[in-house]
């Protein structure tokens, strides 16, 4: 008997003890969830995302080209600190995950409202804590050698430079700071020889909008005598003009972005950066004239941006691949866009907006495109109906999209876009044509109207007066870095019956 005694006391008092614990860590645990735990995990990794800020501030004030490994590790911490503002954000405003992240393709079925119980709030709260205290886990190994990556950074040259390349509205490039430092090392390294860089990706991702801030870069522009933008389709089979004249061609049939003045008698160093949609094969002789025309060049350069993985097969270095924006670099993007990028900025608007924009912002699928124009009218209009209308007009395109065979993740094209504009205007449009075009304004349109304004404004009355019918031609959006397009939309204006 003593031996059963001797083991069943300690087995009978592990339990108990372990019971107790159970029901303390219950009873405490519940307490302190419900007296917002969240907040100071949320505190400390908003901290740490404004130590790497402050970092990645200096880091697009240095010259890193070259360096890959270091190029390498500023991604990782750009990574971590827009995951950290997304679980911020996420803490602060918390929501139901399916209305939030994703519309699912039953666009008539309308979405049951449950009222959460005590208990159901307290999980909720519990999985912010723990979503919270993941990513300040995380967060905090990859800044545990931060001080090592900003000596290393002081051994880079500062970038003598007025131009910023933060996100502000549609005049700066938002991000993609790693990109940019890879194409410029690869243009500026001291090789003579013709360099050729493929830039892949698919479609609204930026990558444009990334090679023409870079040929806007200072460095870049000290680099080469002349920069020239052109077009793919000037290198199709059908194109016989690349062959006598290859320089000439581009010049007329492009853009010159820069020229220096002439000095000397020596062959003057070229960027050629050559924009080719995806339906544009290359003709092979007319790559070759090309190549010969520049290769006699001290180390010019070539960039060939397309959808088209097949031009990786044309560069003499591997291709620059450019990914989409991930969901929580795109929320930030859209964010700065929309409310502005500081989270003190929240109490100068209604706290139900960041709800609505994380809902506008999950429904586009990281289209750059949508971000600038819907961000920007939200921007300019504060009012929650206003966002609550644009969010039910986004997710209504989103659904036809769906019911037409689309998939779940697609973006919506720049029409789309276009037509969703037209319907939270306060003036009545019908959408006749979209155009894209680069230059001055064709004198055979009507004047046009920034959409801002048109928002702004309320209802318009267009150039051909009060008549029943009258078209208006309203830009959407215009690009800041050369050559400078603008989007357009001409529209019919139908005066209302009393």
């Amino acid at each position: 008997m003593k031996v059963l005694e001797d083991l069943v006391a300690p087995a009978v008092m592990s339990d108990l003890v372990s019971r107790l614990i159970s029901f303390l860590i219950e009873r405490y645990g519940k307490r302190r969830t419900s007296s917002c735990s969240w907040v100071e995990p949320a505190s400390r990794l908003e901290l740490l995302a404004l130590k790497i800020h402050a970092v990645v501030d200096e880091a697009e004030q240095r010259h890193m080209g070259n360096k890959r490994s270091l190029l390498l590790w500023l991604q990782k911490l750009m990574d971590g600190m827009y995951r950290a503002y997304f679980a911020v954000d996420s803490a602060r405003h918390r929501q139901d995950d399916d209305d939030g992240l994703l519309v699912r393709p039953r666009p008539m079925k309308r979405r049951r409202t449950v009222s959460a119980g005590a208990g159901d709030d307290d999980d909720g709260r519990g999985r912010v804590v723990v979503q919270l205290s993941l990513v300040l886990a995380s967060l905090e190994s990859a800044t545990a050698d931060l001080k090592d990556f900003v000596q290393l950074l002081a051994c880079c040259p500062t970038i003598p430079r007025a131009t910023n390349f933060r996100s502000d509205g549609n005049k700066c490039m938002f991000g993609r700071l790693v990109e940019r430092e890879r194409i410029i090392g690869f243009l500026t390294r001291p090789d003579a020889g013709l360099g050729i860089l493929p830039v892949v990706g698919g479609p609204e991702v930026g990558k444009g909008t990334i090679v023409k801030h870079v040929c806007d870069d200072p460095r870049v522009r000290r680099h080469f005598d002349v920069i020239l933008y052109s077009y793919g389709s000037l290198l199709a089979a059908s194109s016989r003009c690349i062959h006598d004249d290859v320089l000439g061609a581009f010049r007329s049939g492009g853009h010159l972005l820069h020229e220096a003045p002439v000095s000397g008698s020596g062959r003057r160093r070229h960027l050629l950066v050559i924009k080719n949609t995806y339906q544009v094969d290359i003709d092979e002789e007319a790559w070759v004239a090309v190549c010969a025309s520049l290769g006699t060049a001290n180390g010019s350069r070539i960039i060939v941006v397309s959808e088209n993985d097949r031009v990786a097969e044309l560069g003499t270095v591997e291709p620059l691949r450019v990914k989409p924006l991930r969901r929580e670099e795109y929320w930030y993007f859209f964010r700065s866009l929309a409310l502005g990028p500081v989270p003190e900025d929240e109490e100068h608007y209604p706290p139900g907006l960041a709800v609505l924009g994380r809902q506008i912002a999950a429904a586009l699928h990281g289209s750059f495109f949508g971000a600038k124009v819907l961000g920007g009218l939200l921007r300019s209009n504060l009012d929650e109906r206003f966002w609550r209308s644009m969010l039910g007009v986004v997710r209504r395109f989103q659904a036809a999209m769906l019911l037409r065979g689309g998939v779940e993740r697609q973006h919506f094209s720049k029409l789309g876009i276009a037509r969703m504009v037209i319907k939270v205007l306060p003036t009545p449009l019908k959408l006749k044509c979209a155009s894209q075009s680069c230059g001055p304004s064709d004198e055979f349109f009507p004047p046009a109207v920034d959409v801002q304004h048109l928002l702004r404004a309320g209802r318009v009355v267009p150039a051909g007066g009060e008549s029943e019918t009258a078209e208006m031609r309203v830009v959407l959006w215009e690009s800041a870095c050369p050559p400078n397009y603008r989007y357009t939309v001409v529209c019919e204006t139908v005066r209302m019956s009393a």
